[in-house]
């Protein structure tokens, strides 16, 4: 996966990650595309990146981010 390239992160901050995604998922509708939660990935990623570790902020922020990319 492109958004993984050249990025290095704790345990700790991995962890908070993925209760971020799995947290956001679970708010998503029944049948939701992959390409949608690979959306959600990416903003988690990015958040990180720039230093996020709440996991309640980055699933908060990522389904922000997602919903104003949603078309209309």
């Amino acid at each position: 996966m492109k958004i993984f390239q050249g990025t290095s992160f704790s345990p700790e901050t991995i962890a908070a990650m993925t209760q971020a995604l799995d947290a956001a998922v679970e708010t998503l509708p029944e049948q939701v595309s992959s390409g949608r939660v690979q959306a959600l990935a990416k903003n988690i990623v990015d958040l990180a990146s720039q230093g996020e570790r709440d996991p309640e902020r980055m699933k908060l922020l990522a389904l922000l981010a997602l919903q104003a990319k949603a078309p209309d």
